[in-house]
């Protein structure tokens, strides 16, 4: 690329900009970074980066390449704004000051800085909307309408002022939100354009906006709106709350965390941010985190309300602390009976300890309280086999066809929907809804199958040729996790549970913190850098680290088991960080594999391509693929277990696993459905089982239905029949 004419970087700048367009952010980033990479003095492909981070909710990071299109190009306005942009969207105290101080230098009109300097000053908590020369009085009244509820008349005497006063931003903003109380949501949708082309800064009216597109489920634009809200008063609480609440639900929970840190620094509503900063670690999988942010809540609310218990209680159960949890979801449910987070909660963690009749009772009380939460719908049905004229097959289809609860929850209810017609082998409409809720969720988007072949070539690329056996282990930490990976719904939950009956292992469930950190260690300046180039000490730093993080949970644990899914990713480089480790890969039939992950729905953010038949059957070429890649470069570093084979001869597959992790056989591997572990997975019922064939061959009964899965299936050379 670096050879390449000034011509030929146009032509890539272009194509770049195509696919930013159709929102294929994953190769227009790839084609900027190669930009960057042969034109360093050029700003352009810095700016669009920072946009293409923005749109991804990584706004955080965009700040970096903000700041060197600006050091390029200081005269360049846009580029201003998109600094001040994501500063106020992703960064902290320390971000505005750099911020800020660039400015000062900046060669642009006066003018133009200081209204950059006011957004993180005088107007970060409010805006000065354009009034149309409307006298304050005027305005005061007809706010004062608002507020009493009085909509009708706000909305006639806003008709009249814009009338004499067609141009005030101030007052299309208000009679938009006479219109919404009055249910004109279409008409309050046009009042509020009109005010923000009146005048684009106006906080107030695009958070006003996102409001109306939140009560109307067009939550892509509510979380636009949102972001324009805080470009322009990085220090609007409702705007940072809202949008804080909104990308935690799309599972983008990590662009809420420096929203709501500037909350906290703003000092206002902190019971409330500190509540949705919990929620968001507890999406994120850092649940000691989510508890310390649920107890500052119970600190300075005076008083909390009995959800407040009920989370924390969530994030205590999530960490292993189920004694508290439990002690803690009952003093919500004293408080409040009614209290729809604890009971489902307590019967999550009731289910996930094995007690189903306790959960059974406990998760159809919650029916009763939030007859629309689909998601309470799937986890009750999910972990118990629906009986012939069980009553709430019926309830959830009138749920799921009444209008009344949003697509999330209609997709819950379809996957429960689906999952109870199977379960009374009423075969004939399962696919009409699962097919449903699967295009509920895909519908979403976030998932490009292009990119995900492009990150297993850009991994192998960075790792292959290695000389693996070559490596000088010493000084590198001594832990020896055994790591059960494979693609979702193989069976890795069934082989951690069998491994874990041992007597010298704990299972730990899926933690994914290792796989994470070896991704990250590979990671520089957004792209790839060859595993020759890492240094050694980065490297056995990794085990060291992975080592802490275990030990810190699983304090008393001598072998730990870690079912993280992406491991299969970095095999190499997890061995070269923790060489005493074990590798178990699992493999299934893909066809049963893939059917059971588009039965299924998993945490939100969490395998985006399993919605949809094609990206499933794809995304499972690129899994096969780094498998293959891993059998290539070091083919005795793992052990993989075929499901079908270990259903079909229990016993001998067992003791070959058993003997693969090092460990001397027990007979309780056998008898795994009997360990009474925590099991927090979508198989939390299965594996309280003996083992069955019932699974195998499964996708024969909807081999119609699955067509468009099968023919990739079957041009990749996956399948034969």
């Amino acid at each position: 690329m670096a050879q390449q004419s000034a011509a030929q970087i146009k032509a890539a700048y272009a194509r770049a900009l195509e696919h930013q367009k159709a929102e294929r952010f994953g190769e227009a980033l790839t084609i900027y970074h190669r930009i960057c990479k042969a034109r360093p003095d050029l700003a352009e492909p810095l700016y669009q980066i920072s946009k293409i981070h923005v749109e991804l909710g990584r706004a955080k990071d965009a700040i970096a390449p903000s700041k060197r299109a600006a050091e390029i190009k200081p005269g360049e306005v846009a580029i201003w704004l998109e600094w001040a942009r994501v500063v106020a969207l992703g960064g902290g105290p320390a971000a505005e000051k750099e911020f800020l101080a660039a400015l000062k230098q900046a060669p642009i009109a006066s003018a133009t800085r200081i209204k950059l300097q006011d957004r993180f000053g005088a107007l970060r908590k409010a805006s000065r909307p354009q009034t149309g020369g409307v006298a304050k009085g005027i305005a005061a009244k007809l706010v004062k309408l608002i507020a009493e509820r009085r909509n009708a008349e706000a909305e006639a005497q806003s008709v009249a002022v814009l009338r004499k006063h067609p141009g005030s931003a101030l007052v299309y903003n208000i009679l938009g939100t006479a219109r919404v109380g009055l249910g004109k949501l279409e008409a309050a949708e046009s009042d509020y354009l009109r005010s923000i082309a009146l005048d684009d800064a106006y906080a107030e009216a695009h958070e006003n906006l996102a409001r109306l597109y939140i009560q109307q489920g067009r939550e892509k634009d509510a979380t636009r709106k949102l972001r324009d809200a805080i470009t322009f008063a990085p220090g609007l609480i409702p705007a940072l709350i809202n949008l804080a609440m909104g990308v935690i639900r799309f599972g983008n929970a990590e662009e809420a965390l420096p929203l709501l840190e500037r909350v906290i620094l703003e000092g206002n509503d902190p019971v409330q941010a500190y509540n949705t900063m919990g929620n968001a670690y507890t999406k994120l999988k850092k649940f000691p985190e989510a508890e310390s942010s649920f107890r500052k809540s119970l600190e300075i609310d005076r008083d909390p309300p009995a959800e407040t218990y009920a989370l924390l209680a969530q994030a205590q159960a999530r960490s292993g602390k189920d004694s508290e949890a439990m002690v803690n979801f009952d003093k919500a449910l004293v408080m409040d009976e009614n209290c729809f987070i604890a009971t489902n909660g307590k019967a999550i963690l009731l289910e996930t300890l094995g007690d189903f009749d306790g959960a059974r009772e406990l998760f159809r009380r919650g029916f009763e309280l939030d007859p629309n939460n689909g998601e309470g719908y799937r986890q009750y049905v999910s972990a118990n086999k629906t009986q012939p004229g069980d009553p709430i097959i019926g309830k959830m289809k009138e749920r799921f066809h009444s209008g009344e609860p949003s697509n999330i929850d209609r997709a819950h209810m379809g996957f429960a929907i689906a999952k109870a017609l199977e379960d009374t082998k009423d075969y004939a409409d399962v696919f009409d809804y699962l097919s449903q809720a699967n295009d509920l969720v895909h519908a979403e988007g976030g998932f490009s199958v292009q990119s995900r072949f492009k990150e297993v070539e850009k991994t192998q690329k960075a790792l292959a040729g290695f000389d693996w056996k070559g490596w000088n282990t010493d000084g590198a930490s001594d832990y020896a996790p055994i790591f059960v990976t494979g693609m979702p719904r193989s069976g890795t939950t069934l082989i951690e549970q069998i491994i874990s009956s041992h007597s010298t292992v704990t299972g730990a469930g899926e933690v994914g913190e290792g796989s994470k950190a070896a991704q990250n260690l590979l990671i520089r300046d957004l792209s790839l850098r060859n595993i020759d180039t890492i240094p050694r000490e980065e490297i056995l730093q990794l085990g060291y680290d992975y080592q802490d993080m275990m030990q810190a949970r699983f304090p008393d644990a001598g072998i730990v088991t870690d079912k993280s899914i992406q491991t299969y990713m970095y095999i190499g480089l997890m061995k070269l960080a923790l060489p005493r480790a074990k590798f178990v890969v699992v493999r299934r039939d893909p066809r049963d594999n893939l059917l059971s992950m588009f039965k299924n729905m998993f945490p939100a953010g969490t395998h985006l391509y399993a919605y949809n038949q094609t990206d499933l059957a794809n995304y499972y070429t690129t899994y096969v693929d780094m498998i293959d890649f891993w059998r290539k470069e070091v083919p005795d570093w793992f052990y993989e277990v075929q499901y079908e084979k270990l259903v079909s001869d229990p016993e001998v597959e067992t003791r070959k696993l058993i003997a693969a992790c090092g460990l001397e056989w027990e007979d309780a591997c056998l008898n795994f459905h009997e360990n009474k572990r925590k099991v927090e997975t979508l198989s939390v019922f299965q594996v309280r089982q003996p083992i069955s064939k019932g699974s195998v061959k499964a996708w024969q009964r909807y081999e119609k239905e699955l067509a468009p899965m099968l023919d990739v299936l079957r041009k990749a050379g996956h399948v034969s029949d």
